[in-house]
């Protein structure tokens, strides 16, 4: 397993242990974006705790299944049960990898750390995350003190989001915290 240093990698899932005794692997889908998990037959893996100076091993999926709420993946380099158990950490695929996105459309974690500000040009907080209620996409905003809270992501809220200037103009007031 080769290990390389990638700034083009979007976290998608972890790993949750074995399958079976054929050395299969659990993973766990992460955010709106579980989807790319199928999109690629590469995967890269971050060990859980992350350290200083490891970098993405590149891992080569042959088989990927739906499970419940989550997914049963052969692994080409793991080949055993205990491999499987000891694979614990973060899947991520490369952008490069992936289909074009349309226009208007991008990653979730390509606006992490955008400032989030409403129309009064008052600053709500950071945006830390994208999930989703069932219904609508949400943006997890993150306030200075910490606390975390969300807009739904509709046209009704969400008025432009700034690539060039990492920010988000939101129709959202202070007090709806």
């Amino acid at each position: 397993m080769a290990e390389e240093n990638r700034d083009d990698l979007i976290q998608v899932g972890r790993t949750a242990g074995a399958y079976g005794v054929k050395g299969w692997v659990r993973v766990v889908p992460l955010g709106r974006e579980s989807d790319l998990l199928f999109e690629t037959d590469r995967w890269w893996y971050l060990p859980y705790p992350r350290k200083a100076g490891v970098h993405p091993v590149l891992l080569t999926v042959s088989e990927l299944k739906s499970h419940g709420k989550d997914f049963i993946a052969k692994i080409n380099e793991i080949t055993t049960r205990e491999e499987a158990m000891a694979l614990k950490g973060s899947l991520l695929v490369s952008k490069d990898d992936l289909p074009e996105l349309e226009e208007g459309d991008f990653y979730d974690d390509e606006v992490l750390g955008f400032a989030v500000k409403n129309l009064q040009d008052e600053v709500l907080g950071e945006a830390c995350g994208i999930t989703d209620n069932g219904a609508q996409d949400l943006l997890a905003v993150r306030t200075a003190d910490g606390e975390v809270f969300y807009i739904p992501m509709v046209e009704a809220y969400l008025s432009m989001i700034d690539f060039e200037k990492r920010l988000i103009i939101v129709d959202w007031s202070l007090d709806w915290n």
